[in-house]
C-alpha cells in the first residue's frame, strides 16, 4: 500500500481529544485520523451527489 506523508498541524484541543480517544480505543493516532478523513470524504461526496440531484430536478421542472 502506498502512503502519502503530509505534515499536519492540529489544534491543541483537538489533539488532546484525539489522545483521549486513542487511550479508550487502543488505536494509533494515524489510524484514527485516517478514519476521520474517510468519513469527511464520504460525507462530502454524499452532499455533492444530493446537490446534483436537486439541481437536475430543478432543471427538469423548468425545461
Amino acid at each position: 500500500m502506498k502512503t502519502h506523508n503530509y505534515p499536519l498541524r492540529v489544534q491543541d484541543e483537538v489533539w488532546n481529544d484525539l489522545k483521549r480517544i486513542q487511550e479508550l480505543d487502543k488505536r494509533s493516532a494515524n489510524s484514527l485520523i485516517n478514519e476521520g478523513v474517510r468519513m469527511v470524504i464520504a460525507d462530502k461526496l454524499q452532499k455533492i451527489s444530493q446537490q446534483r440531484k436537486y439541481r437536475n430536478s430543478l432543471e427538469g421542472m423548468t425545461a
